[in-house]
């Protein structure tokens, strides 16, 4: 087993992202405990696992995996993706707080990250199969597309599929309407043409709006969590419109727009300042 450690921006807020990462751990291929992250990897030729922990004593995460020491620099960019690690939200969190009542938020969270993940195509999937649904749910939807199309390693770890397999897979038994299923496979074959980084391409909102399936919500949802700006944003999300709302009137879209336009260029991590700091009020809503 091979280990390094990543130094962490402070302030660093690992409960909230482990937490977050917890209720979305695809099963048979991440398993998250209160203090750990782990899952099955591969670098196109051998499975492996991955694990970070993070020493709250000297701020770094502690990552090992079990791979060859060649494949650090994979690892270490993977894990930077998915942990922010590089990302200082201090200044993000004093831009946030010109705005009063967002600052009631940020100031109860600070180090708070945008949770990234272990690949472009996981959180595209898990987008998809997230709409319209509740957490728990997507997060079933997610371990059966696995159980379709993915490899099986032994009696409970799997490899998450490429986007190959997910294409050419049956995916019948996800229990999706057709509708989404069709998405599902045309996400991924737009994977497999343009490959794990398409969504660093500069026009990409626009290539995947025009995907059918995809609507601003689904787009939002994915770049937020891929992309190296901070200014994505979930248009049309549930939690936050009842955020925004007074009384019992909900929000038009419109004007939510308006209200997130105020926090550009970090509308992602006003996003989720609001998500966790306003959705265990409700019982309702999706956040993929």
């Amino acid at each position: 087993m091979n280990s390094f450690t990543l130094s962490v921006q402070q302030p660093f807020d690992w409960d909230s992202l482990l937490a977050f990462l917890r209720l979305r751990a695809t099963p048979g291929v991440e398993i998250v405990t209160d203090s750990t992250y782990t899952r099955t990897i591969t670098d196109g030729a051998a499975a492996q696992t991955f694990s970070v922990t993070y020493d709250f004593k000297v701020a770094t995460l502690q990552i090992a995996y079990s791979g060859e020491t060649s494949a650090r620099s994979l690892i270490e960019g993977r894990a930077r993706q998915m942990f922010k690690s590089d990302v200082n939200t201090a200044p993000i969190e004093a831009f946030l707080c010109r705005d009063p009542w967002l600052s009631g938020f940020v100031k109860r969270q600070a180090g708070l990250r945008v949770p990234g993940g272990w690949s472009a195509l996981e959180i595209a999937m898990r987008a998809v199969l997230g709409q319209q649904v509740s957490v728990p749910a997507a997060t079933t939807l997610m371990g059966r597309l696995v159980r379709a199309a993915g490899t099986r390693l032994n009696e409970s770890a799997w490899l998450f599929p490429t986007a190959e397999q997910i294409a050419q897979s049956n995916l019948g038994g996800l229990g999706v309407p057709r509708s989404r299923l069709e998405t599902v496979k045309t996400l991924a074959a737009f994977f497999a043409e343009h490959g794990e980084d398409c969504l660093a391409q500069e026009d990409i909102k626009g290539r995947l709006l025009a995907l059918k399936g995809i609507g601003k919500w689904t787009a939002g949802y994915i770049l937020m969590r891929t992309a190296a700006s901070h200014d994505h944003w979930p248009e049309g999300d549930l939690i936050l419109r009842k955020a925004l709302s007074k009384d019992k009137t909900m929000i038009a879209h419109a004007a939510s727009e308006q209200a997130f336009s105020h926090w550009s260029p970090y509308r992602s991590y006003a996003t989720i300042h609001i998500w966790k700091g306003f959705a265990p009020r409700i019982t309702s809503g999706s956040k993929a």
